[in-house]
């Protein structure tokens, strides 16, 4: 009897060693698992960050792009402004000219004959051409530098566009494949 005892305790032993070993084996697989899951989290937290640094380097490339067309843009402005201030004080300057010719011509005759005003009148017209032809060249000169900063911000603004659309594709496909895992 004492035998009988001794094998049911070593079959009940065996029976728990087998069922421990069970045990054992599906804890090792369950702690696999949260291993696979934990790498899986923090390569998705590394690319969240890497999308962020880059997000980042954009935001402060078109910042500087931004910086660099507000300075030109600026330059640009200052030059058309002194260039239309030298204008028209050439043409303030000219008027003032003409009519202190005109003045003096019309009081240098003594007998009010007016002999010298036509020569006077010719010249007059040539100034008023001349300045006018000065402007005009100013004001094309103007609208040329204006369309062409006018381009050159489109141009900027379209590339601004298509980086934003870009990178709310990123994020899309980012958010997207965190909530599908």
């Amino acid at each position: 009897m004492a035998d009988d005892g001794l094998n049911r305790i070593g079959a009940m032993l065996e029976e728990l060693g087998a069922r421990f070993e069970l045990v054992v084996e599906a804890v090792s697989g369950f702690g696999g698992k949260v291993d696979k899951l934990k790498d899986e989290i923090f390569g998705q937290f590394a690319e969240v960050g890497s999308q962020i640094r880059f997000i980042s380097d954009q935001i402060g490339e078109n910042r500087a792009g931004v910086n660099a067309l507000r300075a030109d843009f600026g330059a640009e402005m200052v030059r058309l402004n002194e260039s239309l201030g030298k204008t028209r004080v050439e043409f303030r300057e000219q008027v003032a000219s003409s009519e202190a010719n005109i003045r003096g011509a019309i009081s240098a005759p003594p007998d009010g004959s007016g002999a010298e005003i036509p020569a006077l009148d010719g010249e007059i017209g040539r100034d008023v051409v001349e300045s006018l032809r000065k402007l005009s060249a100013e004001i094309k000169q103007t609208s040329k530098v204006v369309t062409t900063l006018s381009r050159k911000f489109e141009r900027f603004d379209d590339r601004m566009t298509v980086q934003v659309k870009d990178q709310d594709q990123r994020l899309k496909k980012i958010e997207g494949g965190g909530r599908r895992r």
